[in-house]
C-alpha cells in the first residue's frame, strides 16, 4: 500500500498540474488582438483617441480584447483603408468617405454639409446621432461593405493655408490647392482655385516640393502633421472641414464574432474615443496657432469681403449640392432629403445641448453615450 500511495499521490498532482495548464491555455485562447489601422501619424488627433480607445477595451475586457495599432499608414493608407477591411488585411480602421465616395453615395450626403461645422462638437453630435438613430441606409451602406459602424468624427474648420505670401491682399486665384473632399473641390473651384485630391498626410511633401501652393485643413495640423515647416500663411475664415465616416469602424465579420461583453466594450470605448478626438482639435488649434506665429512666423490673414461674400453664397448652396450628389449616385431624391432633414434636425439639438458650455472630454462623451443608441 505505501509503495502505492506515492504513486497515486503523484498521479493527483499531475492531474491538478494537467488542470491548470489546460485552464491557462483556455485563457489565453480567449485573449483576442485586432488589428487596427490608423493613416495618421501617432501624434495625431485619430491616433490619440484610438490609442485611448485600446486602453479602455483592455480594462473593460479584463485584458481579453486588445488591438495591434498600426499607424502612419504602415497597413493601410487613407485611401485604402476599406479595401484593408473587406479583404481582411485589417480588422478595423478609420473611414474617411471622401477618399472613396462612389462606395459611400448615402454617407456621402452628411459629409457634404461641412460648412455647418462651426463647432465640431455640435457637428459631431449632429452626424452620429443621423447616422445612429435616423438613418437606416446609412448602416446598411456600411454592412453591404462588410463594415460595422462605431462613431463618426469631424476635425476642426478647415483654413486655407499656404506656403507663400500675400503682400498684395488675398486671391485664390489658380493657386492648387490640397482638398479631401469632392464638396470642399466645388468650393476652391467657385473661388478661383485649382483643387488637388490628396489625403493630409501626404500634403507636407508636396507643399514642400511647390506641388502644391497651398492646403485645405485644420490648424492643428500645423503642429501635429509639421505643416508649420512649409507654411508661410493662414487666411483666417472657415471654410467647411471633414466631417462623417468611421473614427472607429470594424470588419462586420469580426464583429460578428465577439461576444456580448466584447461588442458592448467597443461601443463605449467609440464614444469616448470620439470625445478625445474632438477635443485634440478643440483644446489644440489655440495652442497650434500660437507656437505657428511665435516660433514660426507664419502671418494669419484676415480673409477679402469678396470670399467671405463667397462663402455666405456656398453655405446656402450646400444643401442642395449634397442632395444633387447623392442623386447622381443612385440615392433615391426623397431619401437624401430627409437624410439632409434628419441632419439638420439633430444640428439643432446639438446646438443647444451645447451653447456656449465648456464640457471636458468626459462630458462630451457621457453626452455622446446618452443621445446616440447603438445596434
Amino acid at each position: 500500500m505505501r509503495l502505492g500511495m506515492p504513486t497515486l499521490r503523484h498521479a493527483r498532482y499531475g492531474f491538478m498540474a494537467a488542470a491548470l495548464t489546460s485552464g491557462l491555455l483556455a485563457a489565453s485562447v480567449q485573449a483576442r488582438t485586432l488589428t487596427y489601422s490608423i493613416y495618421t501619424p501617432p501624434t495625431a488627433p485619430g491616433s490619440v483617441a484610438i490609442k485611448k480607445f485600446n486602453e479602455m477595451i483592455q480594462k473593460d475586457t479584463g485584458g481579453e480584447l486588445k488591438l495591434d495599432m498600426y499607424f502612419s499608414g504602415t497597413l493601410t493608407s487613407g485611401k485604402t483603408t476599406l479595401a484593408g477591411i473587406k479583404s481582411g488585411l485589417t480588422d478595423g480602421g478609420g473611414l474617411v468617405t471622401a477618399y472613396t465616395p462612389s462606395s459611400f453615395p448615402v454617407n456621402m450626403i452628411l459629409s457634404n454639409l461641412s460648412f455647418y461645422n462651426k463647432d465640431n462638437r455640435v457637428v459631431t453630435g449632429a452626424i452620429m446621432e443621423t447616422t445612429q438613430n435616423d438613418c437606416p441606409a446609412c448602416l446598411a451602406e456600411y454592412r453591404k461593405l462588410n463594415v460595422h459602424y462605431l462613431s463618426s468624427m469631424a476635425t476642426a474648420p478647415y483654413h486655407l493655408m499656404c506656403a507663400k505670401s500675400f503682400p498684395d491682399g488675398f486671391s485664390a486665384k489658380g493657386l492648387r490647392t490640397r482638398v479631401p473632399s469632392e464638396e470642399l473641390s466645388a468650393w476652391l473651384k467657385g473661388i478661383g482655385a485649382v483643387p488637388v485630391h490628396m489625403a493630409n498626410t501626404e500634403a507636407y511633401q508636396a507643399l514642400q516640393r511647390h506641388a502644391l501652393d497651398c492646403a485645405m485643413g485644420a490648424v492643428v495640423w500645423l503642429h501635429d502633421l509639421s505643416w508649420n515647416e512649409v507654411i508661410d500663411t493662414v487666411v483666417n475664415m472657415p471654410m467647411g472641414g471633414y466631417q462623417g465616416g468611421a473614427l472607429v469602424a470594424f470588419s462586420q465579420t469580426v464583429w460578428d464574432s465577439l461576444n456580448d461583453k466584447e461588442r458592448r466594450a467597443l461601443e463605449k470605448a467609440s464614444m469616448y474615443a470620439t470625445a478625445v478626438y474632438t477635443y485634440q482639435f478643440v483644446d489644440g488649434t489655440a495652442s497650434a496657432a500660437k507656437e505657428a506665429r511665435n516660433k514660426y512666423h507664419i502671418k494669419f490673414i484676415d480673409a477679402p469681403d469678396e470670399l467671405k461674400a463667397q462663402r455666405a453664397a456656398f453655405t446656402k448652396q450646400e444643401v442642395q449640392y449634397a442632395i444633387d450628389q447623392a442623386v447622381s449616385r443612385g440615392v433615391s431624391k426623397d431619401e437624401a432629403e430627409a437624410i439632409v432633414k434628419a441632419f439638420q434636425k439633430n444640428y439643432t439639438k446639438w446646438q443647444a445641448l451645447i451653447g456656449d458650455k465648456s464640457l471636458s472630454v468626459d462630458q462630451y462623451a457621457r453626452m455622446l453615450a446618452d443621445n446616440v443608441v447603438h445596434e
